[in-house]
């Protein structure tokens, strides 16, 4: 990895040689939108090795990836992937009890700064030689395209949750919106009725994001319907060349379809990487490496791995039952939890059946054969590293579009369970237990579960494979096809 201040680098140094195309991906500063675009970007820059690829996130963003940076906001320079920071106005990160005024003060801010910095950039690379030539941007920085449509360049998003998500949500913004509300309403609502949307196969009502509680003015979710609601306005006005999806043809071959006007080209799953361009590990603590070794002692298929990320919480009894449902099951466990919630680190169990760790590299646990079955809230990368792994799963969604990537999983592919849980949310123990003999057991059923999982596996990597329908998707796109 080689680094410098961007404005320091000598004239002579840079490269004079015309460059086709160059691609600049910008993302907001969250890990879960800059590891699928920084995969995406290593994936264009293989396709397409004649072009130049730039990645640009926030300041805070780029201060976590790189932290030992001497220069923390100057360009790095990591394989054949350029990084150069933006400013969003919260260089040190954003604290909604630092900065007042939540997610919204946010959001104003990042848009007005966002813009004025990302411009900056998009100019100073032209005015060194290396316009820019077509830029790739996710959800939550939806500004973006302004911005580079004033310098002539088309726009492209990139989407990180499911097809289906995306029409499902396009479609609630576009006249269906109280068919949807009144679906998930859990005063009304059938669970197992079908909900019917243009393009769609139907869905049971217990499978459309939680628009109810998003409604609510009250609820603390009320922002992120908000924030939706920009992203499809932004869509709707700059319409984007193509609407790039990490997902793959074979999975969601009608949601690729279903919403007019736009181009969802399938270009996932992007966790796999490619052989000769693997991609470097952000994020990452240098000393954690105890797990993976833990895992290398267990049989093969043999661990349940628990995840339910980094930013909701487990209410005390959540986490409770769900230790217990890990004893219960007799079987070795690697649970992720929470700072001050890990109940001391280490084995937990006192019989050598449980590890218990604040953070994991999650893609490498879901691809050690060791792991079973994943236990998990169905935010979609995951779900796509437990798919790509050919691992089954548990699933326990908890807000937003999470029951949609459940449904995904249970009924579509075929390749887990959803757990059911009680009036306050939470899933018991037994219930647990249930669900993960229901997908590692020895019954006939168990072994058709993980029977599919292996399939569905396979044909991800084939997809994101060179020569594979999602390389061939990114390549066309890349070239401009």
């Amino acid at each position: 990895m080689v680094s410098s201040s961007l404005d320091s680098v000598p004239a002579r140094s840079r490269p004079t040689a015309t460059i086709q195309e160059h691609f600049l991906f910008v993302t907001d500063p969250m890990q879960s939108h800059i590891d699928p675009a920084r995969r995406l970007a290593v994936r264009v820059a293989a396709a397409m090795p004649n072009a130049r690829v730039t990645f640009s996130t926030a300041v805070s963003g780029h201060r976590h990836m790189f932290p030992h940076l001497t220069s923390p906001d100057g360009e790095v320079v990591q394989g054949v992937v350029s990084f150069i920071p933006y400013s969003d106005g919260f260089d040190s990160g954003f604290n909604p009890d630092k900065h007042g005024h939540g997610v919204s003060a946010y959001r104003e801010r990042a848009r007005e700064v966002g813009s004025e910095t990302l411009a900056s950039i998009v100019a100073r690379l032209a005015r060194w030689g290396h316009p820019v030539t077509r830029v790739v941007y996710t959800a939550l920085v939806g500004w973006v395209p302004a911005v580079v449509r004033a310098h002539g360049v088309p726009a492209a998003l990139y989407w990180v949750k499911p097809a289906t998500v995306f029409a499902v949500y396009y479609h609630y913004f576009h006249g269906h919106g109280a068919l949807l509300d009144s679906s998930c309403a859990s005063d009304v609502a059938d669970p197992h009725a079908a909900v019917r949307l243009p393009g769609l196969p139907p869905l049971k009502a217990d499978a459309i994001p939680s628009f109810a509680s998003m409604a609510s003015p009250g609820s603390r979710n009320y922002l992120t319907l908000d924030m939706l609601r920009d992203i499809f306005l932004a869509l709707d006005e700059h319409r984007p060349t193509a609407v790039l999806v990490d997902t793959f043809d074979e999975l969601e071959p009608e949601a690729l379809r279903a919403v007019p006007g736009f181009n969802l080209v399938a270009v996932g799953p992007v966790v796999v990487d490619e052989p000769c361009r693997p991609c470097v590990e952000l994020f990452q603590p240098n000393d954690a490496t105890a797990y993976m070794d833990w895992l290398d002692t267990k049989p093969a298929r043999s661990v349940v791995f628990v995840s339910f990320g980094s930013i909701l919480s487990l209410s005390k009894r959540q986490d409770e039952e769900l230790r217990r449902g890990l004893e219960a099951t007799g079987r070795a466990y690697l649970l992720v939890a929470r700072k001050g919630n890990t109940g001391g680190g280490g084995s937990d169990s006192g019989q050598g059946k449980g590890m218990v760790v604040e953070w994991c590299n999650q893609t490498k646990v879901l691809s050690h054969g060791a792991v079973g079955c994943s236990v998990t809230h169905c935010r979609w990368d995951s779900t796509l590293e437990s798919i790509t792994g050919g691992v089954p799963m548990v699933a326990v969604p908890r807000w937003a579009d999470q029951p949609t990537v459940a449904a995904l999983v249970e009924a579509s592919a075929g390749v887990g369970v959803r757990a059911w849980v009680d009036g306050d949310g939470v899933v018991g123990r037994g219930e647990l237990q249930r669900c993960v003999e229901m997908v590692m057991g020895n019954t006939d059923s168990a072994s058709a579960v993980r029977a599919r999982a292996e399939c569905w596996g396979q044909r991800a990597k084939e997809a994101a494979a060179v020569g594979g329908t999602s390389h061939r998707n990114l390549r066309a796109f890349a070239s401009g096809l």
